[in-house]
């Protein structure tokens, strides 16, 4: 197994943030509403993409606009990337945004879905927002500064990783990928091997939701794979700096072309146990594919 390391961020290399909060708080506050309205509206366009799993509506286009022309209005030299539009800047700074992450609950009016807003230098995340839908928990991390809570009232709390020591302590949350209709490689193994080994896994439908639970100590870990950068690009952050650990698969520093994420908190009886669990669960997988084939 490759071991843990994570060596992207030091204390030293804490940055200020070129816009303010604030503004940044309210506009995804603006846009949760908009989201909000429309769903209750009734959405009149919902579409497939990728896959028949892979959904869009009228909302996802509506809020990336909103998003894109305010963040335009604060920062007119950054470059923006949002999912809809899917096209990737060059800039040194860029914004990355999921408008609506967790479509398929948002089409469906479960309440698990978010707005993820990330400020990007040079590649590395700087500053991170999840809004949670419709609950309106607004998380935040900036490099160096920590992982808060804010809620509607204003009030804030700064978050902390679990505790849990072992995976058999640790309750966590998983994902399935698009394409798991047709490719077998699609989690089926990972999650048949570490359901029986921890205290429970659960299915949030939101990476959002996934990775801010992690940074508050709801779960204690979360793995997937097949997962885009605006999926996860602020939550990382949020569970960096709220003391966890975020890997990919190989065990290295995540960064935002990996496609495969655990983000813990960063203790070993919990990562490098999943970590393992995941490697040898795929290692079999591919390894009977091979006798198969």
């Amino acid at each position: 197994m490759t071991s843990v390391t994570e060596t992207e961020r030091t204390p030293s290399q804490e940055e200020e943030l070129p816009v303010a909060k604030t503004p940044l708080f309210e506009l995804a506050r603006q846009a949760g509403e908009l989201a909000l309205t429309m769903q209750q509206g009734g959405l009149r366009s919902i579409h497939a993409k990728s896959t028949p799993n892979d959904l869009v509506t009228e909302a996802d286009l509506a809020c990336e606009t909103l998003i894109r022309d305010r963040l335009a209005a604060l920062t007119s030299n950054f470059g923006f990337w949002g999912e809809e539009s899917d096209e990737r800047p060059q800039d040194d700074y860029y914004w990355l945004v999921d408008p609506i992450d967790g479509t398929i609950n948002f089409a469906a009016g479960l309440p698990w879905f978010g707005i993820n807003i990330a400020l990007i230098h040079r590649n590395m995340t700087i500053f991170g927002l999840s809004l949670i839908l419709p609950q309106f928990e607004l998380f935040w991390a900036q490099v160096g500064q920590g992982t808060y809570l804010r809620r509607r009232s204003g009030e804030q709390q700064r978050l902390q990783v679990s505790r849990a020591s072992t995976l058999a302590d640790a309750l966590l949350t998983t994902g399935f990928p698009y394409h798991r209709a047709v490719n077998e490689d699609n989690n089926a193994a990972e999650f048949a091997r570490i359901m029986p080994v921890c205290r429970g896994v659960r299915r949030m439908g939101a990476s959002s939701a996934d990775l801010a639970y992690v940074a508050s100590g709801a779960f204690s870990a979360y793995w997937e794979g097949w997962i885009k950068p605006w999926d996860v690009a602020a939550g990382v952050l949020l569970v960096r700096e709220a003391g966890g650990l975020v890997t990919n698969y190989q065990g290295a520093p995540f960064g935002l072309d990996d496609h495969c994420i655990i983000a813990s908190n960063g203790q070993p009886g919990v990562h490098e146990t999943l970590l393992c669990a995941i490697q040898e669960a795929r290692s079999e997988k591919f390894d009977q594919d091979r006798r198969k084939g």
